[in-house]
């Protein structure tokens, strides 16, 4: 019976897991999140099968989504022609949309109000800058694919993360 109840709460554990990777729809940090579970859940089976060394590795899959979201978001705006202006324009208008639209459009105003507020951003700051609209709106653009481009690959990470939770739980030899 003991073993019946193991399997269960392993599966609702990951079925939790698996939802809350969801929440990158909403802009909320799924991936720290899963962690802190993983965390919970090595705590409560005595580090088995889920050990420090799992713990390690879904830090640094988290680390690295969070570098990669960010190199992504620059890189990608960068490369399709944006100055400085129009990398800080995106900086400053992502948080600034986020900001702005988290209670206004609830739950998915932050993830719109972040690629909205790096378009827009960019946009006013390249324009301020070179005073051409066609750089500015080539700027926008290439801010908001970036952002786009970089929460999904930062989804992606968060669901290896998930995988290396089901590998450990269910397939892996103690």
């Amino acid at each position: 019976m003991s073993d019946v109840l193991a399997v269960v709460g392993n599966v609702l554990f990951l079925i939790v897991g698996a939802v809350v990777l969801l929440l990158h729809a909403v802009g909320l940090p799924a991936n720290w999140i899963l962690l802190g579970l993983a965390f919970l859940y090595a705590l409560v089976t005595g580090l088995s099968p889920v050990g420090w060394g799992t713990l390690l590795v879904l830090a640094a899959l988290a680390g690295l989504a969070e570098l990669l979201e960010f190199g992504i978001g620059v890189g990608y705006t960068a490369k399709r022609g944006a100055t400085r202006w129009g990398l800080g324009g995106a900086f400053v208008g992502g948080i600034g949309g986020g900001v702005a639209l988290s209670s206004v459009v609830p739950p998915f105003g932050s993830l719109v109000g972040v690629f909205l507020g790096s378009f827009l951003g960019a946009v006013l700051f390249e324009y301020i800058a070179q005073e051409r609209l066609d750089a500015a709106l080539r700027s926008g653009r290439a801010a908001f694919f970036g952002r786009v481009f970089g929460a999904v690959v930062k989804t992606m990470c968060g669901f290896w993360m998930w995988g290396v939770l089901v590998w450990r739980i269910f397939f892996a030899r103690p």
